[in-house]
């Protein structure tokens, strides 16, 4: 049986300057506190799962766009499945006196009402105005004729 020097392994004698008793201190009391954090993280993270998310969205609030989606329908018999879109909720429904021509251009408007814009074209439905019948331009910004009213564009020079 052969015996073992302890010298072949380095330094193997206990520490003996203060150096070396301050980094042996330090690194167990990095082992001990890292220890107790992911100890705390993974007992917040078993009895609240979702709690980090949350943590991380509400910090993020501010930064994110938010969307409001609607629901997706069934596909009809013709196998289309209509697209999922934003669901806007009005506290009040529109009526022809909420539009104002924007502008008119190749068979296309875009009509302004309370907090929406609206790009049209001949045939397009749009609450409030009915469907689109006609758009002109003209020298006073164009008319749009829909079932329900025809808007007329005002010149500003």
């Amino acid at each position: 049986m052969s015996s073992i020097d302890p010298s072949a392994f380095g330094n193997a004698a206990p520490a003996t300057t203060a150096s070396d008793r301050l980094s042996r201190v330090l690194a167990v009391m990095v082992l001990l506190l890292s220890t107790g954090f992911f100890s705390a993280v993974i007992a917040i993270s078993h009895t609240d799962p979702g709690y980090f998310d949350r943590l991380l969205m509400s910090a993020a609030q501010g930064r994110l766009d938010p969307i409001e989606t609607g629901s997706t329908e069934k596909a009809d018999d013709n196998g289309i499945t209509p697209l999922p879109v934003p669901h806007r909720v009005r506290s009040t429904e529109l009526t022809p006196q909420d539009f104002q021509i924007v502008m008119v251009f190749g068979g296309e408007a875009h009509l302004a009402s309370p907090g929406e814009l609206w790009r049209v074209r001949v045939d397009s439905l749009v609450p409030g105005l009915g469907k689109i019948l006609a758009i002109e331009p003209g020298e006073n910004g164009g008319t749009v004729r829909a079932e329900r009213a025809t808007l007329t564009g005002v010149r500003t020079d």
